[in-house]
């Protein structure tokens, strides 16, 4: 995970995921948590001051004008999601093709396999905004030219969501989604979710043949 520009709060400890197996395509959604959504820091809006005030005030409907009501109702800090398509091939591995997420403008943003994937053959999701959201291009030459900016998940820090979790967060569901929404996976379609240690621990493969 990279930022290349100042971004509200801190990184989780902990990225949650869903899956979905359609054919020998597997989806994955991706649910990253920041502990603040508030324009205040390093940053424009906030050395304008007037701005960051506009902003602070209507943000999540105008919530955040009174502590508490925004956590209340949306749940804690931000969610912002992504989801990466993978091809699983004979041997198991898994190859990279595509990812979604949105910009900071919520508008849709389609990825690429060559903004997914770096030259370590990692999968990279970036973010430029200070809202968080995923839909920054160029997040894998992001990765290979700062490594010193990335944060990464692995193993333990790749946890299924429950539905436990959904509900403490108010992240709704894949019919209703309210955060966190490119990581939700579209109904309707075949499933069969393969078992998360299997993809977990598989590792993307950087070259196609």
């Amino acid at each position: 995970m990279g930022t290349r520009s100042w971004s509200a709060g801190s990184l989780g400890d902990t990225v949650l995921f869903r899956t979905r197996r359609v054919g020998n395509q597997i989806h994955v959604g991706y649910f990253v948590y920041w502990s603040e959504e508030r324009p205040w820091g390093k940053n424009s809006l906030s050395y304008a001051v007037v701005p960051a005030l506009a902003v602070d005030a209507v943000y999540s409907h105008f919530l955040y004008v009174f502590p508490g009501i925004k956590d209340a109702l949306y749940g804690s800090g931000d969610i912002e999601g992504v989801q990466v398509s993978y091809e699983q091939r004979p041997d198991g591995s898994l190859d990279v093709v595509s990812g979604r997420a949105n910009d900071g403008n919520h508008g849709r943003v389609a990825l690429s396999r060559s903004d997914l994937l770096d030259s370590k053959g990692r999968v990279v999701l970036l973010t430029d905004v200070w809202s968080h959201q995923l839909g920054a291009h160029g997040a894998a030459s992001f990765a290979d030219q700062s490594q010193l900016s990335l944060k990464c998940y692995e193993k333990s820090s790749l946890r299924p969501m429950t539905e436990l979790v959904a509900r403490a967060f108010r992240l709704g569901n894949e019919r209703q989604p309210l955060r966190g929404k490119p990581a939700w996976l579209e109904p309707g379609l075949p499933e069969t979710t393969p078992p998360a240690p299997q993809w977990a621990g598989a590792k993307p493969r950087g070259d196609r043949h």
